[in-house]
């Protein structure tokens, strides 16, 4: 019998759907599930909720809640985790500031400098989860579903002995896309090799009943730079209905010669040419995320999870994807589970650095995680893009556990989306200041920020 840890558990966006998909799932029945959050009331409504779906259920799943660590760590096998440090408010500056120097962020979680300021809040985090994680499970995996997905899961690997995995459902939901796009079910049928890093992964093959996906979409007209809001609805194709978060990612193939894979609203973060012009965002339709719609979104889930509490019965459970419970299961050993995960380069891209967090495919069973290689040279034009994110990102964990301010400045002043360099002390100084709180090591450091 496994235990199963969700720190961060009082999620209203992932545990309801989570919750329902593992009290249903049949060899989960004699594992047990532990919701820990720092947040009292949203721990014990997910509690409450997780109750009412395991009587509808009839589920033998055992259930319990705490705001607890160590109690939620004991004994645990696999740890979930699901946490933004500050939370909302501290995500704010995440996207204000930048946008004084006209960066203008769609979500502000990975690159840039919300994706910085994001990292140097929660690397210290992780990496004491870690510690606490080898003292009371120290065989356990730690299944990450935080971001920055790439810097924080290297931080575990890099600095402790547990052994970690991001999980990102980007990847697929855009390969489910692209196969309905071409009017296929991507239930069936469906193959792909991507790599690259989170938020930035790339489509070397797609495979859709049986023929070359990329050439098909190419075969459609898509591979174009000129795709623009106004003109991608023009095709009378039922099935070539370009909705909004795909447009730019067909202008990159089309210039980069190589298919994103994932939306735009991540991928367009790692190019200023698209979000430091208000002009280009518009045309292509590219959608911002603001603090305002993720408080909405989380008042929505709020409500909805105390009303499905009520109503258990109309949760809806797809039998698709459900990464957490899916690779908890084939660790288990129950079958094989083949997905996008983000872990150490072991060989499956040899041209990028050993130990980066890359995100490729990869076979999970009762043995482990197994990073699959890419089966091919990473394209040189790719290796421009994707290995300086990496290189910053693997910097920025140092930084952020030495509260080391000289050393931030130097490395967003080399991200592509800092339009002038004397930019870049001004926007870190004004985020640390404005989230000094959750910024620790900085203090301890007297945080040697000079303008």
């Amino acid at each position: 019998m496994a235990k199963i840890a969700f720190v961060g558990g009082g999620s209203y966006l992932w545990m309801p759907s989570i919750l329902g998909r593992l009290l249903k799932t049949p060899t989960f029945q004699e594992h047990s599930v532990v919701v820990m959050d720092a947040d009292a009331r949203a721990a014990e409504e997910i509690f409450a909720l997780a109750l009412a779906l395991k009587r509808h259920l009839k589920s033998g799943v055992a259930v319990s809640r705490t705001t607890d660590l160590r109690e939620a760590l004991d004994g645990a096998d696999y740890v979930s985790l699901t946490i933004s440090t500050g939370g909302l408010e501290a995500m704010r500056a995440d996207l204000e500031v930048p946008e004084k120097f006209g960066i203008y962020h769609t979500v502000g979680d990975t690159v840039g400098p919300g994706g910085m300021s994001r990292a140097l809040r929660n690397v210290p985090v992780l990496v004491d989860l870690g510690l606490k994680m080898e003292q009371y499970c120290p065989h356990a995996w730690l299944l990450n579903l935080s971001n920055p997905l790439s810097p924080l899961t290297r931080a575990v690997t890099k600095h402790t002995r547990i052994k970690a995995a991001g999980l990102c459902q980007g990847v697929v939901e855009h390969v489910d896309y692209l196969a309905r796009l071409l009017g296929h079910d991507p239930a069936h049928d469906v193959q792909f090799v991507t790599a690259g890093i989170d938020h930035c992964p790339w489509l070397l093959q797609l495979k859709i009943g049986g023929r070359d996906g990329i050439e098909m979409l190419r075969e459609r007209g898509l591979c174009r730079s000129d795709l623009s809001a106004q003109d991608a609805g023009a095709s009378h194709d039922s099935h070539l209905n370009i909705g909004v978060g795909t447009r730019a990612g067909f202008a990159l193939w089309k210039e980069y010669g190589h298919l994103p894979g994932i939306g735009d609203r991540h991928m367009v973060e790692n190019f200023a040419h698209f979000i430091t012009d208000k002009a280009e965002m518009e045309r292509y339709g590219i959608a911002r995320t603001t603090i305002e719609d993720r408080r909405r979104g989380r008042e929505r889930g709020r409500e909805r999870t105390l009303h499905m509490t009520q109503a258990p019965e109309r949760l809806t459970i797809p039998d698709t994807h459900a990464p957490v419970i899916q690779m908890i299961d084939a660790l288990e050993g129950h079958g094989v589970y083949v997905t996008t995960l983000n872990v150490e380069n072991v060989g499956q891209i040899p041209e990028l650095p050993a130990r980066a967090n890359l995100e490729t495919l990869c076979r999970v069973d009762r043995l482990g995680v197994h990073p699959m290689t890419i089966g091919q040279p990473f394209p040189a034009a790719l290796d421009a893009i994707v290995r300086p994110h990496i290189l910053r990102q693997e910097a920025s964990i140092e930084a952020a556990l030495t509260g080391d301010f000289e050393r931030c400045v130097r490395l967003l002043a080399s991200d592509p989306l800092v339009r002038r360099v004397t930019d870049a002390r001004a926007m870190l100084a004004e985020m640390i200041e404005r989230n000094r709180e959750w910024l620790p090591n900085f203090e301890r450091q007297g945080s040697g920020i000079r303008i």
